[in-house]
């Protein structure tokens, strides 16, 4: 187990994270979602000295505790006064060491997990987003469907969770993450003892690995009605992958930080003219299946207009002179007080560094900004010839009942605009 200690004595609490590499993109169609399911049942495994479960334990040591699980990591986090970070660390051990599964805990559990995938599909801008991702993703989609489906849910079993501990649940492919007023030594010596003797394995990804994505090479589009007021756009590329491109990755998020100032001038064009109330780029920065992501806001008689401006102002990023000295300059200094900011706030910054540790690893963390603030206007504009001029995309729009039929026509319009030399 990796442990890695980032000191903040500002105030009295601290914060401890447990990350494995995992989460989706270890399953396969008929395991969506059992990742999920089994972060919220390892909780339910843990017993006490007393037999007393994991919440009754936070609570005497004055904790509070949550897990995630997302497309490349699962994790366990308790936020802690600092006196008491023996007694979490050991709480910690012990939830991740030696699991017992029970089927009554189980059935419990899972009407747990379906109430938050119905919550989630409650919301249209979750529909929205999860269409667009089955459509960029296809055949491998399973292997981004975190929440999962009713029939993995109620299929699995004990000995099913029982298989996926021991698979994926080795010290060997974790890390430890303890920030806030802490003493460095102190937090390894306790590591060592209460996690010690967890005996190392052989590295999981060597017998299973992920595969790759199959080629996307294809234009779609997607409209979804319901009762909103407004329209949004959402619009995804596949981005750089960290095994294959790992500079790339690096270009994608100086791409970002320039395009989502507030002055940039993507902002100027499409925001301030008032055709897209809010517009913005993502970038997700994974080992296997990473994305880019455009999404704005507008209204149905303006949608028109506002995809013609998006259409033009993508075809200029491929220009060195889209991206200017002076705004390089300002992006690299507001990433380096993001990162001052982000070593404050300790008790987020463990989850944050976590995340990362399980995608890209921690000597990418380190070297992280200054990479990506050596980039380039060039190097930044044949990124974007690379990964979006002309590239295969996914379109969807979230707009309100009775609009379907327009917005069907802009999208035409778009699309073909698109495809013009």
């Amino acid at each position: 187990m990796q442990v890695i200690v980032v000191e903040n004595h500002s105030v009295a609490l601290a914060t401890a994270h447990v990350v494995f590499r995992g989460g989706a993109m270890t399953q396969t169609a008929e395991l969506q979602g059992v990742p999920h399911l089994f972060e919220h049942m390892l909780f339910k495994s843990y017993r006490g000295m007393d037999d007393s479960g994991f919440d009754r334990d936070a609570s005497l040591s004055k904790a509070a505790y949550n897990g995630a699980t997302g497309d490349e990591s699962v994790s366990y986090t308790m936020w802690l006064p600092s006196d008491k970070l023996g007694e979490c660390m050991q709480m910690l051990a012990d939830l991740v060491r030696d699991p017992n599964f029970l089927d009554k805990d189980l059935q419990t559990e899972r009407f747990v997990v379906r109430n938050e995938m119905q919550r989630a599909q409650s919301n249209p801008e979750y529909l929205l987003s999860a269409a667009v991702e089955q459509g960029l993703w296809g055949s491998w989609y399973p292997r981004k469907n975190t929440i999962g489906t009713d029939v993995s849910l109620f299929s699995v079993n004990p000995a099913t969770l029982k298989q996926l501990y021991q698979k994926w649940y080795v010290p060997n492919n974790s890390a430890l993450i303890v920030t806030g007023d802490v003493q460095a030594e102190k937090v390894f010596g306790e590591a060592r003892k209460h996690f010690g003797r967890w005996k190392r394995s052989a590295d999981p990804f060597v017998a299973n690995p992920v595969p790759p994505p199959p080629p996307f090479d294809s234009v779609q589009a997607y409209v979804y009605t319901h009762q909103v007021q407004t329209v949004t756009v959402q619009m995804n590329w596949r981005g750089p992958d960290l095994r294959s491109d790992s500079v790339g990755a690096l270009d994608a998020d100086a791409f970002v930080d320039l395009l989502n100032a507030d002055d940039s001038q993507m902002q100027r064009l499409l925001v301030d003219t008032g055709n897209f109330q809010s517009a913005s780029f993502g970038h997700s920065t994974y080992r296997h299946g990473s994305e880019l992501q455009f999404r704005g806001v507008t209204t149905p008689d303006k949608l028109l207009l506002a995809l013609g401006l998006l259409a033009s102002e993508l075809g200029k990023f491929t220009d060195p002179s889209y991206f200017d000295a002076n705004a390089l300059a300002a992006a690299d200094k507001r990433r380096r007080v993001r990162q001052v900011l982000a070593l404050e706030e300790s008790s987020s910054f463990a989850s944050s560094l976590g995340d990362i540790w399980a995608t890209a690893g921690f000597d990418f963390f380190l070297g992280h900004d200054a990479a990506v603030g050596a980039r380039s206007a060039s190097t930044i504009s044949a990124f974007a010839g690379r990964y979006i001029a002309k590239k295969p995309y996914v379109l969807g729009v979230l707009t309100p009942e009775g609009t379907e039929q327009a917005v069907g026509g802009t999208l035409v319009q778009f699309i073909a605009f698109m495809r013009e030399p």
